[in-house]
């Protein structure tokens, strides 16, 4: 069963980013309407998924809310060792912005959460979302920051105004609610979990539909070094120092059959 929901979670994946991307060469998919997909996903389906989810989720436990601050720990933790190979592989000041950058910031909004949903349920999915609270104030901070000292072109648009984008509130609003409702101890209506059985895949195939059609397939060549370094960073050292902070109280999704 297992094996059978992360195959499953797998293929979403791969297949949602490969007809975004056959869309795309087809023309079918233009970016203007993978920005629109974009923007119904954000302004529409995630905050009533998150909102549904985080209503199913204990939050009176104090130790679901330090996953936030466990994320973000995980996140600056990889600076050290991305800055490390960007000098040992003398890369250039844009290539190093790059590499450190990639290496903190990652999409575990869609594709780990998902997997988590498929894996262990609702809550799982939850979690996974609330981990990911660091993301919005991180990324405009540290990562503008980072754009800024080793970017070659002019600097981008005011962090400020890129802070107060509508978008960015949307899922956080439904988070908030959702949040709420549960701390209020309202009972959620069972007909909810089936919609929000339904939402999640719906969400996240949208999501990566629009994605893949932005992206460009190229030979690895010299990049290929790179990509092996990023793949430990992300894969072993990550993994490794999230282990390291999580607690025997942390609070764990249970398998569901649901």
């Amino acid at each position: 069963m297992m094996i059978g929901r992360l195959t499953f979670g797998l293929t979403l994946f791969v297949g949602s980013l490969g007809v975004g991307w056959w869309l795309s060469h087809r023309r079918v998919l233009t970016e203007p309407v993978a920005q629109q997909m974009i923007r119904f996903v954000v302004k529409r389906l995630s905050p009533i998924v998150l909102c549904l989810s985080f209503w199913k989720l204990p939050v009176t436990n104090p130790g679901t809310w330090l996953l936030p601050l466990i994320g973000c720990l995980v996140s600056l933790s990889t600076l050290l060792p991305a800055w490390g190979y960007a000098r040992w592989a003398g890369l250039s000041r844009p290539q190093t912005g790059s590499f450190l950058v990639c290496a903190v910031f990652s999409n575990l909004g869609f594709l780990g959460a998902f997997t988590a949903f498929a894996l262990f349920g609702e809550v799982a999915y939850s979690l996974a979302m609330l981990y990911l609270m660091y993301f919005n104030p991180c990324f405009y901070s540290l990562g503008f920051a980072l754009a800024k000292r080793f970017g070659e072109r002019p600097e981008p648009a005011s962090s400020d105004s890129a802070l107060l984008d509508e978008l960015r509130f949307y899922p956080f609003l439904g988070l908030l609610v959702g949040a709420g409702l549960s701390a209020a101890q309202v009972p959620r209506p069972l007909v909810f979990e089936t919609v929000n059985h339904a939402l999640i895949p719906i969400d996240t195939v949208l999501y990566l539909i629009a994605i893949g059609s932005q992206l460009r397939m190229e030979p690895m060549g010299q990049r290929r070094q790179a990509g092996l370094a990023m793949s430990a960073i992300k894969f072993w050292y990550s993994p490794l120092v999230g282990w390291a902070l999580v607690e025997e109280h942390t609070p764990l999704p249970q398998p569901s059959e649901s």
